[in-house]
């Protein structure tokens, strides 16, 4: 039964997925979730704590070692120990790391490495065009909300329209009471209003009310001229903050918005890039690295929460051609693909879901047929590599 043993590291979707299609297929599968939990320790080492877990295994029966972590950094020690202990079995890793993984496969011939993300990127960008047959016919009614509503601030408008009132109407009080012409009342409110005074017309021998009046246009003139700049200035800055974090509203059609620059967003953005398909990518992490790349090649990256009825809305969610969610929560999935359908019913929703089950009952309930797995699709790529 050499051919036949089947030894799988590492817990989570991946690795039990794996497990269960090795199974599936009539091979022995031993699976060790964790191999030393209270590990590391200051005198031992992870090679020599690794012999002690595989003592009571035949590690001669396997003809595969499957390392399927979760994080990089623990796949990539394990497989290091298997090439220090084991040379020769096959190993099968799972890294994200494109980088390294040549340097790698050099270092040992029988090590075999797969990236998930790079695997399931092109499965997901296929069912944007996937003729699927819808099973609600009529259509939701769409009821007035809020959150879906940009507000407007009118405030600053109504500021500019009392200055020049205000300004208008000293004019025309020197006109009438002062006997200035036009061109000189005009002239007389613009320089007390700039506060430049330049003594040429002045108010020493007018009356009473026309001092009070003046000295009121200059307080409030003074008051509004610092509420305006104030005002200008703030909304100048913002503007420029938007503009960086690519928050705007985007007036694209037929584009494709892509939620969560993730391992599997980057890939997916990647292939979507490169077919020439329009997208906006929403993206919550403004520290990610994959921003600036994108960003360089052309791809609008839009710095905010998927979740937000208001970024969708910004993103061009009436108007783009599907929706692909995959951020790493499949709550958030969801919630992201029907607030999406609230701006436009018919939208094409590629979500992905880790749990199966919940994915049955999401394409059940909610009408939404194109649901994925990252850790499926990959578990089935690296069950192959035993045939």
């Amino acid at each position: 039964m050499k051919d036949k043993a089947i030894l799988v590291l590492g817990s989570g979707h991946l690795a039990n997925r794996t497990k269960l299609l090795l199974t599936q297929k009539g091979y022995l599968v031993t699976h060790l979730p964790s191999l030393f939990p209270n590990f590391p320790s200051n005198d031992s080492s992870t090679i020599i704590e690794t012999k002690k877990a595989f003592q009571e295994l035949d590690m001669d029966s396997f003809s595969m070692i499957y390392i399927l972590y979760e994080k990089d950094e623990d796949n990539l020690e394990m497989a290091i120990v298997m090439m220090a202990l084991y040379t020769n079995i096959n190993v099968a890793i799972s890294l994200f790391n494109e980088n390294i993984k040549p340097h790698l496969e050099k270092a040992n011939q029988r090590l075999t490495i797969l990236n998930p993300a790079k695997i399931a990127a092109p499965f997901f960008v296929e069912e944007l065009d996937r003729n699927i047959v819808k099973g609600v016919k009529s259509k939701i009614k769409k009821e007035p909300d809020e959150n879906g509503k940009i507000s407007k601030d009118h405030f600053l408008i109504k500021l500019i329209a009392a200055f020049v009132f205000l300004a208008l109407f000293a004019v025309a009080y020197f006109h009438f009471k002062e006997q200035l012409s036009w061109i000189d009342a005009l002239y007389f409110v613009v320089v007390t209003i700039s506060t430049v005074g330049y003594g040429d017309f002045n108010l020493q021998n007018s009356t009473a009310i026309s001092k009070v009046i003046g000295i009121v246009l200059i307080l409030c003139s003074t008051i509004f001229m610092w509420l305006i700049f104030s005002l200008l200035i703030d909304r100048i800055i913002k503007r420029r903050v938007q503009h960086a974090l690519g928050q705007k509203k985007y007036y694209y059609k037929n584009h494709i918005i892509l939620c969560g620059l993730g391992r599997l967003g980057f890939f997916i953005a990647d292939e979507l890039h490169k077919k020439g398909d329009k997208i906006v990518i929403i993206e919550s992490n403004v520290d990610s690295s994959s921003i600036d790349y994108f960003r360089k090649n052309g791809v609008d990256v839009y710095i905010g929460n998927a979740r937000d009825p208001h970024v969708l809305q910004n993103a061009g969610a009436e108007n783009c051609r599907a929706l692909i969610s995959v951020i790493n929560n499949d709550f958030a999935n969801l919630e992201i693909g029907l607030n999406a359908r609230h701006f436009q019913f018919g939208i094409r929703l590629v979500l992905r879901i880790f749990d199966e089950t919940m994915a049955d009952i999401i394409k059940e309930k909610f009408d939404i047929h194109l649901t994925k797995s990252m850790s499926n699709i990959a578990a089935k790529k690296f069950a192959s590599l035993i045939e």
